[in-house]
């Protein structure tokens, strides 16, 4: 009498096993789709948007199909609208900037300094092909023209100059960064707390950034200023409210938007080398489907040891065998001075929107501690010796494969040199930011680079941005080592 039980508990299980590998094909196949899209954008290759939609409907309407958790819904919002971004990027049509100017009182020390009224010249004073949209923000809103003149004659009074709610600038700015839409906000960063609390800065604009970036997939890009400051500067500690201040100071430039309009402004906006007092950048996004092409080098000055290529006839290296430590004897019988290994991987991360200084830093890199190796170094083709041994291989891979890469990490090991090697770029906080914040600004006179609570805003951004992709790394790179 159980066995027709039995047998329908049987065929229900193969059901459900069925279609949890047809969702997993579903999800897999329209990431596919959007990466296809993404690399014909970013190749200029003509694009038939018709056929595209078709494609993207079809996706849609087979979700349906599907029983989907909300993590499985989000991932599918994510798509959309990264395929909407695509769509609505377009290097002719016309770019809208909006411009966001925070005129809280701490604002005004600023405005007599040489550095800060070049950058603001050169984001605001050229005649530009964009729209431009420009506001005073505070605690609202305030749309105003002729910004740049009101920022030269110090005419910022507008709206409630006492106070500042990040949140509902950062939240403003993101969603109108949309499509070929394109916000710049400047501010001193101070981010000022009910309670004197900065630790719950980074709980309340996480939660700010998790919300907009499931609506709006943009990238954040933080530039740190420096100018000088004279007047009134208003402190968040407890101690002495004011002080008067002249000094350098720091302030900072946040862009949002999708990569193409943000790689777009760092070449005809916010040029870098032309902003006066530049000092450190940073840049958030969503790390879904990262991907880059790496290789072992098999010559080179970073190789220490003897190896080869497991499988012959190909310049792109994920496998190497007959493994042998680099040695150098001991002088007059001693033990050996040197017994290690050590290599290159060359890799591409022309694709991958950090900044070098970011990709260049060693603490920035994880290797798996199940084998001995360590990354020891990561080298800029570009400013590699022409001459070098390494130079000339990379550049050779490239010419000869078409490919582009742009990066040499170095890995050594002196013991358990074998098995599979796992090496990631890590999602970290830039050092940068964590050394510019501080949660005591009694001490403000002299000081130079530190703002309050700065490094807490930062941390709700980047950890907003993992949260949202589900990742603590930006790529890995697999390896395997045989003896």
């Amino acid at each position: 009498m159980k066995k027709p039980y039995f047998f329908l508990l049987f065929v229900l299980t193969l059901l459900n096993c069925s279609n949890d590998n047809s969702k997993i094909n579903y999800l897999n196949d329209f990431a596919v789709f959007i990466d296809e899209l993404e690399f014909q954008k970013t190749s200029e290759y003509e694009i038939n948007w018709e056929e595209k939609n078709d494609s993207l409907n079809m996706f849609i309407n087979r979700k349906d199909k599907f029983r989907l958790s909300a993590k499985d819904e989000q991932s599918i919002a994510l798509l959309i609208n990264k395929y909407n971004n695509l769509k609505g990027v377009n290097s002719n049509s016309e770019m809208k900037v909006n411009f966001y100017f925070e005129n809280s009182l701490s604002m005004n020390g600023y405005l007599g300094g040489d550095n800060f009224l070049e950058t603001m010249t050169r984001l605001l004073g050229k005649k530009r092909k964009e729209i431009l949209n420009t506001f005073f923000v505070n605690t609202k809103i305030h749309e105003t023209g002729n910004l740049l003149n009101k920022i030269e004659t110090g005419k910022i009074d507008i709206g409630n100059v006492y106070s500042s709610d990040h949140q509902m600038i950062f939240k403003t700015a993101i969603e109108n960064a949309e499509n070929n839409n394109l916000s710049i906000v400047v501010t001193d960063g101070i981010y000022s707390v009910e309670g004197k609390k900065p630790n719950i800065v980074a709980v309340k604009i996480e939660q700010t950034f998790v919300e907009s970036l499931k609506e709006n997939s943009i990238e954040t890009l933080v530039l740190k200023m420096s100018s000088n400051y004279r007047g009134t500067y208003y402190t968040e500690s407890e101690c002495d409210n004011v002080k008067n201040l002249n000094q350098k100071r720091p302030y900072y430039i946040l862009l949002f938007g999708n990569r193409e309009l943000i790689d777009k402004a760092l070449n005809e906006i916010a040029i870098i080398d032309e902003l006066p007092g530049f000092k450190e950048q940073a840049r958030f996004f969503l790390t879904d489907n990262l991907k880059a092409n790496y290789t072992i080098l098999t010559t080179g000055e970073e190789k220490h040891g003897q190896f080869k290529a497991s499988k012959k006839g190909s310049d792109l290296i994920e496998e190497i065998e007959d493994v042998e430590k680099y040695e150098r004897p001991g002088f007059n019988g001693t033990p050996k001075s040197e017994n290690y290994l050590q290599f290159g991987i060359a890799i591409d991360y022309s694709t991958i929107a950090l900044p070098n200084t970011y990709k260049e830093d060693s603490k920035n890199y994880w290797a798996d501690d199940q084998l001995g190796y360590t990354v020891t170094s990561i080298s800029n083709v570009a400013d590699m010796d022409k001459s070098s041994k390494t130079f000339k291989e990379v550049q050779h891979i490239n010419d000869k494969n078409k490919t582009n890469f742009t990066h040499v990490i170095t890995v050594k090991a002196e013991k358990n040199l074998y098995g599979n090697l796992n090496i990631q770029l890590k999602n970290n906080l830039p050092s940068w930011i964590k050394n510019t914040g501080t949660d005591n600004d009694c001490d403000i006179i002299d000081d130079v680079s530190h703002t309050f609570a700065f490094d807490q805003l930062m941390i709700g951004i980047s950890k907003a941005y993992q949260k949202v992709t589900d990742k603590s790394q930006y790529l890995d790179i697999n390896l395997k080592i045989k003896p």
